[in-house]
């Protein structure tokens, strides 16, 4: 019956199911047989012979009526046999009982007649009975066959249908052209998140099919007719209480084709390749992985090489900026830091040749640090730490950017990721060294910020070597500069001492009594001269060297500050009175007391006059004292050379010098231990020149009275 299921039976686990179709075994009657086909047409012509005898007075003009249906009836059910038997009988009784003359086997010429008919007919309708009942039989036998092979149909059908519905693969029928699921199986539909399929359309069905070129695809196939294959196909796949997540399937798209060969739907297969997918991605990841390690093993060697290469500092950063391009960034960006505290930015280090115009647009937009500090590099030099942006969108650029015309410059560059990472040594901030991702469309990792920061730190140790290096020659130069100074410092008075000593031993020669007293005097008072200049040398290097050993003491005191600078200024007078540089001091009426170290006081205001009177160029000197604070200001001003801006910053260092020792003595040390002894008491100094103009020295001291009264406070 169509729509009946096959009977499966039960059978040992692991064999395939036996399909039996039920075919009724068939019971032959009694009258089925030889002896039953005969018995029922000796049937059929004694019931015939008895309706004839019967109605032979109603109906004497047909005596073959009722043998004729005996004779139909012998051969529709026994065939030629029971037929040609009951015919014979027929003609016989016939002949004997119903025609004239009766009881005779001889009839006339008419009987004879009528008799041959009755065969003939007879003959007839047997021939019609058998050929209609093999007939029968055989559309019988063709309806059984046709049963059959439904029942059969119907069983592969559904061993067909089972066999898709729980097939290893994602398999779905969609027929029409809006692409309506007509068929989904259990795995297409896990696959889909969904078992509602059936019946709707692709687009309405799975929402993102549109967005990802699906239906586009569904839709030429089926036009087209053409049957499509994608490998590794990704689609959206939603667990149950989970996150959306890729998988990846070997799809087929199949046009299927009705009667008169066109296309009516498609049917589509998927095989899930989605393990060999992230297995072969896992793959890939671990080898570009291996290939970036032995990349960065081969960066971090050369880049050894690289920075031992050279001990100047900006050629140094300047190769390693060149080195890490493309390896591990697109651009790198190098920012130092300057001696006044700025910054500069020293390369802008490229890969392709048509980006040289906008490296030198780059270089223009150094680090700001009172600009947005947002923007990498500077939030890298204000924390002190690297800064990581995974992650650049164009909005993002000029969120980062100090102003629009920094954003152009960005956005020319394209960054779609940034690492800043500040060069640090001994715990100062060098500058900064910024890696981006651009072109390449790559991302900077986690694991690259640890490289980041390796590849800077060995930067800035080669930074500051170098650094060390230039300073430790700076230092071997100023030694030499000091030697050669300090040499000729300490012969100026020795040659002068040692001409007068020669010239008292002659006078003592050419006069054998007594030696004028005056001529004696002149000689010994010029020879205390420059004993006292030697003293003086030899106190200032003893005074250095016990700053650098960090044993300078101060013997503090109460003094009224006036009378030491009073002091000072009345014997500068006549050596300024050599130069034609007059002292003029203004110190008021007034007592400024404080508790200071007299000596290391005196030493400071002794300096700062010297200084003025050495380089006053003849011009009037002005010394002035005032109360300030709670302390004192000691203001020294000359209207001499002045210095140039430049050197102000390192006047108060040791072995400093504002101009040539060929033109003007000294060892360089006086404004150092001046600045040392001020700070030492809790003071300050500064300078304020103009070049030609003169140059003001100020000293502000407390007077530490309050503090000394509060110790003694009980």
């Amino acid at each position: 019956m169509r729509g009946s299921s096959p009977a499966v039976c039960m059978q040992p686990a692991g064999s395939p199911p036996l399909t039996m179709h039920a075919r009724p075994e068939r019971h032959h009657p009694l009258w089925a047989s030889r002896a039953g086909r005969y018995g029922v047409a000796l049937l059929a012509f004694v019931a015939a012979w008895l309706i004839q005898a019967g109605t032979m007075s109603f109906i004497p003009a047909t005596p073959f009526l009722f043998f004729f249906g005996a004779v139909m009836v012998s051969g529709w059910w026994g065939g030629w046999g029971p037929a040609l038997a009951t015919t014979l009988l027929s003609v016989v009784v016939v002949d004997f009982y119903f025609l004239e003359p009766l009881l005779n086997l001889m009839p006339g010429t008419g009987g004879a007649v009528s008799l041959a008919v009755f065969v003939v007919l007879a003959l007839l309708m047997t021939k019609l009975n058998v050929m209609l009942r093999k007939a029968n039989a055989e559309r019988a036998r063709l309806l059984e066959r046709e049963r059959a092979a439904r029942s059969e149909a119907e069983a592969g059908q559904a061993r067909l249908h089972a066999l898709f519905r729980d097939a290893p693969a994602a398999i779905i029928l969609m027929h029409g052209p809006r692409h309506i699921y007509s068929f989904s199986n259990t795995m297409n539909n896990t696959l889909m998140g969904t078992d509602t399929l059936v019946g709707q359309e692709a687009s309405k069905a799975l929402p993102w099919a549109e967005s990802r070129g699906f239906i586009t695809l569904l839709d030429e196939v089926y036009r087209t007719g053409v049957p499509f294959t994608g490998n590794a196909v990704p689609f959206p796949r939603k667990p149950p209480h989970d996150e959306i997540q890729e998988t990846y399937l070997n799809i087929v798209y199949q046009p299927t084709r009705n009667e008169q060969g066109e296309v009516d739907g498609i049917a589509g297969f998927g095989f899930d390749v989605t393990d060999l997918v992230r297995a072969r991605q896992r793959a890939e990841a671990l080898t570009h992985e291996l290939q970036l390690a032995e990349a960065r093993d081969w960066l971090l060697a050369e880049s050894g090489a690289v920075l031992a290469s050279s001990l100047d500092d900006e050629t140094t950063l300047r190769n390693m900026a060149k080195l890490v391009v493309p390896t591990f960034a697109d651009w790198c960006l190098v920012d130092v830091a300057e001696p006044d505290g700025t910054f500069r930015r020293l390369e802008a280090a490229h890969f392709r040749l048509e980006d040289d115009a906008l490296a030198e647009d780059i270089l223009r937009f150094g680090m700001q640090p009172s600009g947005n500090p947002g923007h990498p590099p500077t939030g890298a030099l204000l924390k002190a730490e690297t800064v990581h942006v995974e992650r650049l969108t164009r909005e993002r650029i000029h969120e980062l950017a100090h102003d629009a015309e920094h954003a152009r410059v960005l956005e020319a560059i394209g960054p779609v990721s940034f690492i800043a990472v500040p060069l640090i040594a001994r715990g100062q901030v060098l500058g900064v060294l910024s890696f981006i991702h651009a072109h390449s469309g790559r991302h900077y990792s986690t694991s690259d910020l640890a490289f980041a920061k390796e590849l800077a730190h060995r930067a800035a140790l080669s930074l500051e070597n170098a650094r060390l290096y230039a300073e430790a020659r700076e230092a071997i130069r100023l030694r030499d500069e000091f030697m050669s100074i300090a040499s000729h410092e300490l012969k100026t008075p020795l040659t002068p001492l040692s001409l007068k000593l020669q010239a008292l031993s002659r006078e003592l020669a050419r006069h054998p009594g007594p030696v004028p007293r005056n001529l004696v005097e002149s000689y010994v008072a010029v020879g205390a001269r420059q004993v006292q200049k030697l003293a003086e040398l030899v106190g200032d290097l003893l005074d250095v060297s016990r700053i650098s050993a960090g044993r300078l003491s101060l013997e503090l005191e109460e003094l009224e500050l006036g009378s030491l600078v009073r002091d000072v200024v009345t014997r500068y007078e006549p050596q300024a009175a050599r130069t034609g540089s007059p002292l003029q001091l203004e110190a008021g009426d007034f007592d400024i007391v404080g508790r200071w170290d007299r000596l290391r006081l005196e030493q400071v205001i002794t300096n700062l006059v010297d200084n003025a009177v050495k380089y006053g160029n003849g011009r009037p000197i002005h010394v002035r004292l005032e109360p300030h604070d709670g302390g004192a200001r000691l203001t020294v001003r000359d209207e001499g050379i002045g210095i140039e801006p430049q050197h102000l910053p390192r006047l108060f260092g040791r072995f400093e010098r504002a101009v040539s020792e060929r033109n003007y003595g000294g060892l360089g040390l006086g404004l150092y231990i001046t600045r040392t002894l001020v700070e030492a008491m809790g003071g300050r100094v500064h300078v304020e020149s103009r070049l030609g103009r003169g140059s003001t020295f100020t000293v502000e001291l407390p007077s530490h009275l309050g503090a000394e009264q509060a110790r003694q406070a009980p």
